[in-house]
């Protein structure tokens, strides 16, 4: 089949533009309304405007400028998926309710996103103090800012995203992917090209020049471009019809089409220098197959060296992928438990000096309740931020809980008898067994947060107790949606953790001031009902103080969504990863025998081993382990110098700068041998019939 390697390029092409665009697509919606939009942030009400003189303000702009404004809040109930959304155009005609419904309709299915929409109306009371989104000119989000501020409500000027910069973030969100994508792309590219040097050659002979030659490759590969297209087109419109019902169409179209053309032209400008590392090649010797090797090495082998360096995050992500699956479905018996437990959110869109009152009247009602039990607190942080900047532990956490949180789940000692509540006034540093060594570290920076300048005023120095926990104990964390990550780069919220170090605090203890308490309630670092939430609010809290609650059981059920996505996304970059090696392989293999073709006859026929005819061959081979080994070595020489900088300065590196890890070899080197060993496969069966056929054949 003529051009069947090209042909499988373009429905490579189209097969992961349609994938980057659908995840592409479900990551967009959890920033509603970006497209075609501006952005205006109001934190201050100086004036105590009014909520009547924002709603009249925000319809005279949608009427003089013809646009329209949105304001989308989270539900009180559940901020993660039900948006209350209020809505004014400034076009009479329009059905302002169904437009914004179809503009902030999900994409994806699951989380599944509910939106109350209803227009801006005098009476709701709301706090003036939020997010507005202006779909039109930029002049209108100007005038609405203008006007804003003579009434006296202040915030960020007002900021548009475009679209092409969501796909640059994307991309690079994704580099690994990406990477991986185009070395895939241009290994089978230059592959196709260099063995189909015959057909060139018949071109060259009849006298066509390297424009010629693309013209007639192009009109070749047209019609099947063409139809392909339009069939795969079709089956994915049909399947997002039934999927979403073509919800957000046109920001997957977007995408997908941005990626098909971005591939697109690497596929294009690879396929060129392959036709050119071609037409270099004698007539004559590309007539019989036999490519300059040159050229044609210098184009795979540094595809072949990057895909086995690839190899190590790829096999890395699908196993860290794997095991936070695993780790969740750990939980799926503690999830039962949780019933319509909830975390609270605190208002964003506030001044400094209003944040703070804030976070001091929320943590003063979180000690109440804790004080009687009816909060469950864990916050969780890295163990490395609590070691010398030289040590690393990987993803060990240190959990600050309460009483109530070792009464719910329990923790032995090492002689097998369970650790309960600390006394009035003292702090329990619980550590397993295996860190021993670092008991003495870890301590030391727990009773910094204990220091008398560290404590609230009036408060006295604790008591401190460190006790010695058995290895193996798992503990469930409830859900957190939190970005943060380990020493080893994994997410902190995996919902099981093993052998943590604990700091244990009685409930109600003023150890923790209250902005401090807040603070950790913010970050899903506090449990509570629903009930003493809703009670709370306009009675013990002023309203406004919390802004919504986040149910634990849809946060669990979110975040294993959010791992299969990653799992999928990074099997994809290993199975690519895989094909570029396969490929790369074989075509050198293939390219290197019918040049030699000849001389491994002849070397055969003078009794002349396997490894002795092909020595040079090898030697060449050697470089991949050899680039591969030289690359891990400079990076982790960087890597030192980088986390060597923080350690002069006494503090541990972030996640982002890790530590040299020589364990990259033992990976990197298995990669390297299996592609030696596939290339040595195909080399042994390609020499069998080199060997075996006649010399006018050989």
């Amino acid at each position: 089949m003529r051009y069947i390697g090209l042909k499988f390029v373009a429905c490579l092409v189209l097969t992961t533009a349609t994938l980057l665009g659908f995840l592409a697509a479900g990551d967009s919606d959890e920033h509603p309304g970006w497209r075609g939009s501006s952005l205006l942030e109001i934190t201050d009400n100086r004036g105590t405007v009014s909520w009547e003189q924002v709603v009249a303000t925000l319809t005279a702009v949608a009427d003089q400028h013809h646009v329209g404004i949105i304001r989308v809040d989270e539900n009180f109930y559940d901020g993660d998926h039900r948006r209350n959304v209020y809505v004014t155009s400034g076009d009479p005609g329009a059905d302002d309710a169904r437009w914004a419904r179809d503009l902030l309709r999900p994409f994806g299915r699951s989380p599944a996103l509910e939106l109350t929409v209803k227009p801006f109306v005098p009476g709701d009371g709301l706090d003036p103090r939020a997010a507005y989104r202006v779909f039109g000119p930029p002049d209108a989000a100007l005038d609405l800012a203008a006007r804003f501020d003579e009434l006296g409500l202040h915030g960020t000027p007002p900021s548009s995203v475009t679209f092409g910069m969501v796909f640059l973030r994307y991309l690079l969100s994704l580099a690994g992917l990406a990477v991986a994508l185009v070395t895939g792309l241009v290994t089978l590219t230059v592959g196709s090209v260099l063995l189909s040097a015959r057909r060139y050659a018949v071109w060259r002979l009849h006298g066509a020049s390297v424009l010629q030659m693309m013209w007639r490759d192009a009109r070749a590969l047209a019609p099947f471009c063409a139809t392909t297209t339009l069939v795969f087109g079709a089956a994915v419109c049909a399947f997002l019809f039934w999927y979403n019902g073509w919800n957000q169409f046109s920001v997957f179209a977007r995408f997908a089409g941005n990626t098909a053309v971005a591939t697109g032209i690497v596929v294009v400008l690879s396929y060129v220098i392959a036709v050119l590392a071609v037409s270099v090649t004698s007539t004559v010797e590309a007539l019989k197959g036999r490519m300059r090797l040159g050229p044609a090495m210098a184009l795979l082998y540094p595809l072949r060296v990057a895909a086995v360096l690839l190899v190590v995050p790829a096999v890395a992500g699908v196993a860290a992928d794997y095991t936070g699956l695993m780790n969740r479905n750990a939980a799926l018996p503690h999830v039962a438990g949780v019933g319509e437990s909830v975390n609270i959110t605190l208002p964003g869109y506030r001044t400094r000096e209003e944040s703070d009152r804030n976070y001091q009247e929320v943590g003063a009602w979180l000690r109440q309740l804790d004080s009687r039990g009816r909060v469950t607190v864990v916050k969780r942080d890295s163990l490395q931020a609590y070691l010398p900047a030289t040590e690393s532990l990987g993803e060990t956490e240190v959990l600050w809980v309460n009483d109530t949180f070792l009464a719910s789940q329990p923790v032995l000692d090492s002689a097998g008898s369970r650790i309960g509540s600390a006394p009035e006034n003292t702090v329990r540093i619980i550590v397993p067994e295996r860190l021993n060594q670092h008991a003495d570290s870890i301590t030391g920076s727990v009773l910094d947060s204990f220091a008398p300048a560290a404590l609230p005023a009036g408060v006295a120095v604790p008591h401190v107790q460190r006790l010695a926990a058995a290895d193996g104990q798992e503990l469930f964390l409830y859900a957190v949606k939190s970005q943060s990550s380990n020493a080893d780069g994994t997410p902190m919220n995996r919902p099981m953790a093993r052998d943590a170090v604990i700091v244990s605090i009685p409930n109600g203890s003023p150890l923790i001031s209250d902005s401090r308490l807040a603070a950790w309630a913010s970050y899903y670092g506090a449990v509570l009902s629903p009930e003493d939430v809703t009670s709370s609010v306009g009675r013990d809290l002023p309203s406004g103080s919390i802004l919504g609650m986040l149910p634990i059981a849809g946060l669990l059920t979110d975040n294993k969504t959010a791992e299969i996505r990653r799992l999928i996304s990074d099997s994809l970059m290993l199975v690519l990863v895989i094909s570029v090696l396969a490929s790369a392989a074989v075509s050198s293999c293939l390219l290197y025998t019918r040049k030699h073709s000849r001389a491994i006859y002849a070397g055969h026929v003078a009794g002349r081993g396997f490894w002795r005819i092909h020595r040079r061959q090898f030697l060449i081979e050697s470089i991949i382990p050899l680039a591969v080994a030289a690359w891990i070595c400079v990076s982790n020489w960087q890597r030192a110098g980088e986390v060597a900088t923080y350690a002069r300065r006494g503090i541990p590196a972030p996640p982002s700068v890790p530590a040299p890890d020589w364990w990259r070899l033992v990976p990197a080197m298995t990669a390297s041998m299996a592609a030696i060993l596939l290339f040595t496969a195909l080399l042994v069966v390609v020499h069998r019939r080199i060997t075996a056929a006649v010399p006018d054949e050989a």
